[in-house]
């Protein structure tokens, strides 16, 4: 792997959010969040993928996000700042921060002209759990915050199902013909200082779970 070749990769996981804005959260479906900003967690658990001959599977990465605006209108543009897993080596590292960073093409690089400031990576200890029927998922951040989620349900609603949308015009993790976007309640605690200035106190509101298959790059 060098810095100027890109090599074919792909990356297969589970993304989902906790933010501020009223469930379920507008800019999945396009709009303006909830009192036009909204400060969010992102956190994506890699399960299988491979940049170049590097595996990455097993890893995972958090993004810490805020904005004003729709984030899907030309004009607007977010902060981010990156978490990834104290446990990537430096190949791995570099290219998590390749991918991620949207060097590397494919939908994080879409993604990525979508952001005004970057605060730069902070490399920590980074555990994520899924209920593998989808009733709860978690984040543990050392030192920074912990995140948990639980699907949304109702008095109609059937408890053996989840509240889930097909085809959501404004998916954080790309375009996908059969993605669910699966719908809960989020929770964070600040167990440290907010990475990157943030109070991740005042973003418990709403949450989802999206699962997200990527590849790169784009020829």
């Amino acid at each position: 792997m060098t810095t100027t070749t890109i090599p074919q990769w792909t990356l297969q996981g589970d993304w989902f959010d906790v933010c501020s804005c009223n469930v379920p959260c507008p800019c999945t479906f396009a709009q303006a969040p909830t009192n036009n900003e909204c400060t969010a967690m992102f956190a994506y658990r890699i399960t299988s993928g491979q940049y170049g001959d590097t595996d990455l599977a097993g890893l995972n990465v958090c993004a810490i996000v805020g904005l004003v605006g729709n984030i899907w209108e030309a004009e607007t543009k977010c902060s981010v700042g990156l978490l990834v897993d104290d446990r990537a080596d430096p190949v791995q590292m570099e290219a998590l921060q390749a991918i991620f960073g949207g060097a590397a093409g494919g939908w994080p690089a879409a993604f990525a002209t979508k952001i005004g400031e970057f605060h730069g990576i902070e490399v920590v200890p980074v555990q994520i759990e899924i209920a593998d029927d989808l009733s709860t998922w978690g984040v543990e951040v050392s030192g920074r915050y912990k995140a948990f989620s639980t699907a949304l349900t109702g008095p109609t609603a059937d408890p053996n199902k989840r509240v889930q949308v097909l085809n959501a015009p404004g998916s954080e993790v790309g375009p996908s013909e059969h993605a669910r976007t699966t719908y809960a309640t989020g929770h964070i605690h600040q167990t440290g200082a907010g990475p990157f200035g943030y109070d991740l106190g005042m973003i418990s509101r709403s949450s989802k779970h999206i699962p997200f298959a990527w590849s790169g790059p784009d020829r």
